[in-house]
C-alpha cells in the first residue's frame, strides 16, 4: 500500500483545503445513483429552454397531388418542399492587361496599346434555404425545383436526378410507388 505523507510543516487547515474537496467528490460520487445526474454537474441557468433544431429537408405532405404534365397522369407528383441549395465560391480573377509598346518619333515616346491590369472580383460561398414548389417525375426519378433561380449567381438548373436533393429522394421514395393514392 502506497501512503502519502503531507511535510510535517503543513497546518490542519492546509490538510482540509488540500483533502476535503477530493473527499467531499468522492461522498457525492457514491451516493449518486447510477443514470442519475451528478450534483457536480451544472444545472441550467434559470429561464433556459433547449429548443430542437429541425431538419432543413422536409415536405408538406399536405400539398402531395398527381400533376397532369404533357397529359401523362399517374407519373408526375407535385408538392412543396423545403431544401437547402449551397453554392462554391468563385475566385476573383486577374486580367493581366497589356503594358503596350513604346513609340518614339521626332523625339517623342509615349506608350501606345496600353491595358491597364484589371481584377475582376469572386463571389463567397453560400447557402439558400427556403420553401420551394416541385414536380417530380416517378418514371425517370428526376425533378424540377421551381423558383431555383433565386440562388446568386446560378443558372435555372432544370430536371435533375432525384439524388441530388435528399427533399426530392424522400418524396420519390416515399410516393411513387404509391402514386394512384394522391389526388390528381
Amino acid at each position: 500500500m502506497i501512503t502519502r505523507h503531507l511535510p510535517d510543516t503543513q497546518t490542519r487547515l492546509q490538510r482540509l483545503w488540500f483533502w476535503g474537496p477530493r473527499l467531499w467528490l468522492s461522498y457525492t460520487l457514491l451516493l449518486t445513483p447510477p443514470g442519475h445526474a451528478s450534483a457536480l454537474q451544472p444545472a441550467a441557468p434559470s429561464g433556459t429552454v433547449v429548443v430542437p433544431v429541425p431538419s432543413p429537408y422536409s415536405y408538406n405532405a399536405g400539398s402531395l397531388q398527381q400533376l397532369n404534365l404533357n397529359g401523362n397522369l399517374g407519373r408526375y407528383i407535385g408538392f412543396t418542399g423545403h431544401t437547402v441549395i449551397e453554392w462554391a465560391a468563385t475566385p476573383a480573377r486577374l486580367n493581366p492587361g497589356h503594358p503596350g509598346t513604346l513609340q518614339c518619333r521626332d523625339g517623342r515616346c509615349w506608350l501606345q496599346g496600353t491595358i491597364a491590369p484589371t481584377l475582376i472580383g469572386g463571389t463567397p460561398a453560400g447557402s439558400l434555404r427556403s420553401f420551394f414548389r416541385y414536380q417530380l417525375d416517378c418514371r425517370d426519378r428526376s425533378f424540377n425545383r421551381i423558383g431555383d433561380t433565386r440562388v446568386p449567381g446560378a443558372v435555372p438548373k432544370g430536371w435533375q436526378p432525384v439524388e441530388n436533393d435528399p427533399t426530392a429522394l424522400a418524396v420519390a421514395d416515399a410516393w411513387c410507388s404509391r402514386i394512384q393514392e394522391l389526388a390528381p
